[in-house]
């Protein structure tokens, strides 16, 4: 299976790196730190994949990018083909680390997730 350049937010380390994965649901899954993914659209083909159970584990820590709510965890930047496969982000890393705030999730908790049935 072919890598791809990714921009890795650690929240735990709190950095923003550029790595290569294999382009892998195991390797996403291995880095990330979880079992099931969410996929957040950024624009421009650009996505954040994040860890989807993140609110109902007890995490420490998370981040916010922008004016999204916050993230609890770690998640990764790629983008994606016409096809919705993940291929090689284009944004420079330098771009989404003025653009990452950490966060502290033992003095500032996140809301609980919510739920809603129509």
């Amino acid at each position: 299976m072919k890598n791809i350049k990714a921009i890795f937010i650690n929240a735990h380390e709190r950095t923003v790196t550029e790595i290569e994965i294999p382009n892998t649901l195991h390797a996403i899954y291995e880095t990330i730190g979880c079992d099931v993914i969410e996929i957040i659209n950024l624009g421009e083909k650009h996505l954040l994949i994040v860890d989807e159970e993140g609110r109902l584990k007890e995490q420490t820590v998370g981040f916010k990018l922008h004016e999204m709510p916050g993230i609890a965890g770690n998640a990764l930047v790629v983008c994606h083909d016409e096809d919705g496969n993940f291929t090689d982000v284009q944004a420079p890393c330098v771009l989404f680390d003025i653009c990452v705030d950490f966060l502290d999730l033992k003095k500032n908790p996140l809301p609980p997730p919510t739920c809603t049935f129509t």
